[in-house]
């Protein structure tokens, strides 16, 4: 058998693992759904919800993983052919390693399991997670340290948001001290999951650290002030320095998995990632490409190769070509919120929900509404609200047209913003990802709001794909960095008639935006 490579990623409600061979080729896919699986941490869509504070245990993570190399063990999955890995993980969690679990990881007893041996190793049990929006004050902290929130962008790549990490590392710093001084290193989700492979602490890469408002997006280093003002002097130590060189092999797989599962001793471990970046990755994006995920959050993601950064996107580093940037929208209201809009208007049934689509083949003009089930980041606005001819309403006369409403909303707010990181540049595809690009019938309201081509990507984990891509990279060099052009195939095409409407839209969407806005202030 040829050499395997390994992609994992650590996602919302799902740990999910791709494999590939020498030729890029999915050979296996595998995952443990978090609710399903370990019911018995008692989360719900992977979390555990308490008014704004949103967290996830940290031990399930670990327990997934035991769950995940068993089912491969279970099957005779061949682990010594494996030669490298690396992976991804939801991006701005963060993990809190107690004092002394550096050495229990160097000394792992390979007939016990993980969750067994690192129940002891967190000072912090439940990891805030990236829908957590408890840090108010924090943010608005941290952005004085630098004379604003437009300034703090400018350096880091992001205003202050509530669920980076910074500013939760600060709520920890401030109102759990004795849990803080407990803990001797600070992961992010994907330098978390590589510590466990590695047996020992792994660095943060760069394109998941800009994801915490600590980091200078420029020099690729910590900031000294913005680390102070979050977790005093210790904080440098207890993260460690960000590793700059995605394709840099910072250690051999763990004895614990070569002797527990059969890996190879001279199996590589990469760098692992935000999510994000690594879902581009597993695209060959052209000039002109937007990149759309549709999953528990919505994203948008550009490639530019000067970064720019505004205070209602991020900039992000790329996670492996250090002159590249990459310009990302993040709304916290995605496929969870499509589903409760789909459970009350469409009988929880994605095919009602889609006749529903196809009884409206036009929009409606003088409808719009704005579904924030829970908090969301940009405009930062909570509730849903509906408007008809620009007053607001309890429901619409037909209910059934928020199915059309909620992607209508959630697509015009793209685009607004997409206009804005593009002011230069001319669109001419979308690249859709994620769970929701499975449904074409979104897609066709995609195609209209933007009014260009919607292309979707054929592999189901475009993440865990990135990750297996960047492994065999790292291996050949000269290996194709990219999927190739047939993962990809266009799904609709906007109908220029829709395209106009939503253009008319636009304007009106913004200014009802304004007052949703003032209303939640209120």
């Amino acid at each position: 058998m040829e050499n395997l490579f390994f992609g994992l990623d650590l996602s919302t409600q799902q740990l999910k693992l791709t494999v590939v061979d020498e030729n890029s080729k999915v050979i296996l896919e595998e995952s443990v759904n978090f609710d399903k699986e370990l019911p018995e941490y008692g989360t719900k869509n992977g979390v555990i919800a308490n008014g704004n504070i949103i967290t996830s245990p940290t031990l399930m993570w670990v327990a997934a993983v035991d769950r995940l190399f068993t089912k491969l063990q279970s099957v005779g999955f061949p682990f010594r052919y494996v030669k490298a890995v690396s992976g991804a993980g939801q991006q701005h969690g963060s993990v809190y390693w107690r004092n002394n679990a550096a050495n229990i990881l160097a000394n792992l007893d390979p007939s016990q399991s993980l969750v067994t041996q690192l129940s002891n190793c967190f000072s912090i049990l439940d990891s805030p997670t990236w829908q957590d929006s408890s840090t108010t004050q924090e943010c608005r902290q941290l952005e004085s340290i630098v004379s604003g929130p437009e300034m703090l962008a400018k350096l880091t790549g992001s205003k202050a948001y509530e669920r980076f990490t910074g500013n939760q590392i600060a709520k920890i710093y401030r109102h759990n001290r004795q849990a803080y001084d407990e803990t001797e290193r600070i992961s992010l989700v994907s330098s978390f999951l590589a510590t466990l492979f590695l047996g020992k602490y792994a660095q943060i890469d760069v394109s998941d650290g800009s994801g915490m408002n600590l980091l200078n997006i420029y020099t690729k280093e910590w900031d000294n002030r913005l680390l102070e003002a979050c977790g005093g002097s210790e904080l440098r130590q207890k993260l460690g320095e960000p590793e700059k060189d995605g394709f840099k092999i910072i250690g051999k797989i763990s004895e614990y998995f070569i002797k527990r599962y059969g890996f190879d001793c001279e199996c590589m471990i990469l760098p692992f990632m935000g999510d994000n970046p690594s879902s581009l990755l597993s695209l060959r994006l052209e000039s002109g490409d937007i990149v759309i995920s549709l999953g528990t959050s919505d994203t948008v993601l550009l490639l530019t190769n000067q970064a720019d950064p505004n205070t209602e996107s991020h900039t992000l580093c790329h996670p492996i070509d250090p002159n590249t940037y990459i310009s990302m929208l993040c709304y916290k209201n995605g496929s969870l919120t499509r589903e409760y809009i789909r459970d009350v208007y469409a009988n929880k049934s994605w095919n009602k929900f889609n006749e529903i689509l196809l009884s409206y083949p036009h929009p409606h003009e003088n409808k719009i509404g704005f579904y924030f089930r829970i908090q969301e980041i940009t405009p930062f606005a909570h509730g849903i609200h509906r408007f008809v001819n620009q007053e607001l309403v309890e429901e619409f006369d037909d209910p059934k047209y928020n199915a059309r409403a909620i992607l209508e909303s959630q697509f015009m707010s793209m685009r607004i913003r997409t206009e804005k990181l593009m002011s230069d540049k001319e669109w001419k595809r979308i690249i859709a990802i994620g769970g929701a690009s499975e449904n074409t019938e979104i897609l066709k309201v995609l195609t209209d709001v933007f009014g260009v081509d919607v292309w979707r990507y054929s592999g189901k984990n475009s993440a865990g794909y990135g990750a297996a891509l960047k492994a065999l990279m790292t291996t050949f060099r000269n290996a194709n960095s990219s999927s190739s052009m047939s993962d990809l195939f266009m799904i609709a095409d906007p109908s220029s008639e829709n395209t106009l409407i939503y253009e008319r839209m636009l304007n009106i969407y913004q200014q009802l935006e304004l007052r949703v806005l003032n209303h939640n202030q209120i």
